[in-house]
């Protein structure tokens, strides 16, 4: 086939957006599977078109070109994904592909070089910390510079400066501990010394920007996803046209030094909602879809009779129960502790997100990913309810059960607590209900208060508008990223004190909230759809010494210690209460071959480059001409 089909609506406005040239590789086989391995272990394709078919097989052809269509939920208005307008995960998706980066973080969660951008990146010094990257010598951008050592300086004083405005998965902390970016062999050896050691520096100089451009048109603002003089790439796609607020081209970039991309064209296209994508995937329209998971994903599927493939996991976004710590009825870590006895979180996952994907785990850990390497479970005491610990809990806090069977305050009032839900989520609409039953036999009344995911993020969160609510956070490979989540609070916050020999932090008596670093909207925690600081009015000077120690090793199994010792600490104070990963179901047509998902923000586009569409060959045909007499 070729190209495949598109619809007659849709073939308009790809004629207007894409362009290219479109070979093939005809690799002979006998079945699908083989096709398929064949396909996976392929480092790359020729652009020449080659046929070994054997006599009496059928063929599989991969095409060296070809277009492939993401749905996404809206396009980014800024493709710098490193300035707080484009951190959200479209545009991460989008650049992935298109700024380098010294390593990649696929299906494993785990860095791997990017040979074709470094050929080594490694720590040289213990004392200092230093890190040498040599650079590829072809490396460049599509405009024809070559990518130095000044770009990853320029890049490290941008960061400095609105780093920390960005959501948590920004390594702010890495470029703060930065002491010098030097370059030497003309730029191509770029070497990185700290001030005080990073242990996830590993996580730094991803999505580099060209220096040369930025300088011009400004970091900020210069790479507006309508402004074309920033259309500079340095990966293997380049962008090649942006429709605000419909779609986003990217071509092969002809300027890559690397192994060519296989796929010619990728689109992003908007396609709002589940059904509507789901509608898409099963007329052509569009090629990957990430929904809900859930019986209409799997009919769809089926009813496709192979034409498509889907595969359910985790997503990037851990779910969390959390308190404001600046509401009285909160403060303390004995009430939140009591709270969290009455909870039982695998009923709370079994009958929401557990319905969607059974084999969704309860997170025990805030700052890895469910099964990420080196992460330790650490919320075992709170896996259960436990209404009788619960209520001894809070009757040591003076805390008693009215007529009704109902709680009382200290001061002999209703003990009642609000909770905050996003709404447009049925799932964590289900998970709510569950919460709010679950209290209720403890004794404690929760009222819910459903409001638009975006208010809650930019505004209710930041500015402490709330007691409890159900909150998404980030998913990172790189504990460090977590920091600004548990430490210097924005917002309002207890005036709180660590007693000489206390266990956590004391709230003073009689004091009040006290704003501190009041940040107003977040518009960085509304792109990126989690939240992007610390909102919950904690502060423990454990927490944040913990914190330097684990960033400061330089040897991975020291610093995971460190990071599972963060979130110990953090199940001892309970500012949050985690609850599990959202699953999220990936469908693609099966003839687009070697996708795969992650549990980080650009889901499928981790590997885009090594995507490759299989396509039937049309039969040859003969004519008889008959001659004549």
């Amino acid at each position: 086939m070729g190209l495949r089909a598109r619809p007659l609506a849709l073939g308009l406005a790809w004629a207007l957006l894409l362009g290219g040239s479109v070979g093939v590789v005809v690799l002979g086989t006998t079945t699908p599977t083989r096709a398929l391995a064949q396909a996976r272990s392929l480092g790359g394709l020729s652009a020449t078109t080659t046929s070994t078919t054997s006599p009496g097989q059928g063929s599989v052809v991969l095409d060296n070109g070809g277009t492939v269509t993401v749905a996404v939920p809206s396009i980014p208005t800024n493709l710098n994904d490193a300035v707080p307008s484009g951190a959200g995960r479209v545009a991460q998706m989008i650049t992935e592909q298109v700024w380098p980066r010294p390593f990649v973080v696929g299906p494993s969660l785990e860095p791997v070089l990017d040979s074709a951008f470094v050929t080594s990146a490694y720590q040289t010094s213990l004392s200092p910390q230093t890190i040498v990257y040599t650079i590829a010598p072809g490396a460049r951008w599509s405009d024809g510079v070559p990518i130095t050592s000044a770009d990853f300086s320029y890049f490290w004083h941008e960061q400095l400066a609105v780093g920390a405005k960005l959501p948590a998965d920004d390594p702010i902390t890495g470029y703060e501990d930065i002491a010098s970016v030097t370059g030497t062999n003309g730029g191509r050896t770029v070497t990185v010394v700290f001030s005080q050691p990073y242990s996830d520096w590993e996580a730094l100089f991803a999505g580099l920007v060209p220096a040369h451009v930025a300088e011009r048109v400004g970091f900020v603002t210069g790479f507006a996803a309508t402004d074309r003089a920033g259309y500079v790439s340095g990966g293997p796609y380049e962008i090649a046209s942006v429709v605000p607020g419909v779609a986003v081209v990217l071509h092969r970039n002809p300027d890559y030094w690397g192994t060519p991309a296989h796929v010619q064209t990728i689109v992003f296209t908007v396609v709002r909602g589940d059904r509507a994508v789901l509608g898409a995937l099963g007329t052509g329209a569009v090629d990957i879809g990430q929904v809900t998971p859930g019986a209409a994903a799997t009919s769809l599927v089926t009813q496709a009779a192979g034409a498509l493939t889907s595969k359910t996991a985790l997503g990037p976004v851990l779910w969390q129960l959390v308190f404001n710590l600046a509401r009285p009825a909160l403060a303390q870590p004995e009430e939140r502790r009591a709270i969290g006895t009455a909870i039982d979180r695998g009923e709370v996952l079994a009958d929401s997100a557990g319905l969607l994907f059974a084999a969704t785990p309860t997170n025990d850990n805030r700052l890895y990913a469910a099964g990420a390497p080196n992460s330790r479970g650490n919320g075992g005491n709170f896996r259960y309810a436990n209404d009788s610990a619960a209520d001894s809990m809070l009757s040591t806090l003076g805390y008693t059960v009215g007529t009704d069977g109902m709680l009382l305050t200290p001061a002999g009032k209703p003990f009642v607590l609000s909770l905050d839900v996003p709404a447009g989520n049925p799932t964590i609409a289900t998970a709510a209900g569950i919460l709010q039953a679950e209290l209720l036999q403890a004794g404690v009344a929760v009222e819910l208060r459903t409001v638009p995911e975006s208010r809650l993020l930019g505004s209710v969160l930041p500015t402490g508008d709330y007691e409890m609510a159900l909150a998404p956070y980030p998913v990172t490979a790189f504990p460090s990223e977590t920091e600004i989540l548990y430490t210097d609070p924005v917002g309002p916050t207890p005036l709180v004190s660590t007693l000489p020999g206390a266990a956590s932090p004391t709230t003073l008596p009689g004091t009040l909230p006290a704003s501190t670093k009041a940040i107003g909207v977040d518009s960085g925690a509304v792109v990126s759809g989690t939240v992007s600081r610390d909102v919950l009015g904690f502060n423990d000077p454990v927490v944040t010494a913990l914190y330097g120690q684990a960033n400061a090793q330089q040897a991975p199994l020291p610093a995971a210690s460190g990071y599972n010792a963060v979130d110990a600490r953090l199940w001892h104070d309970l500012p949050t209460i985690p609850l599990f990963q959202m699953p999220v179901t990936l469908v693609h047509s099966s003839d687009i071959l070697n996708v795969s998902n992650t549990e980080t923000p650009v889901g499928p586009l981790w590997n885009a480059e090594n995507w490759v569409i299989e396509t039937v060959p049309p039969v040859a045909s003969s004519t008889t001409t008959a001659s004549g007499s």
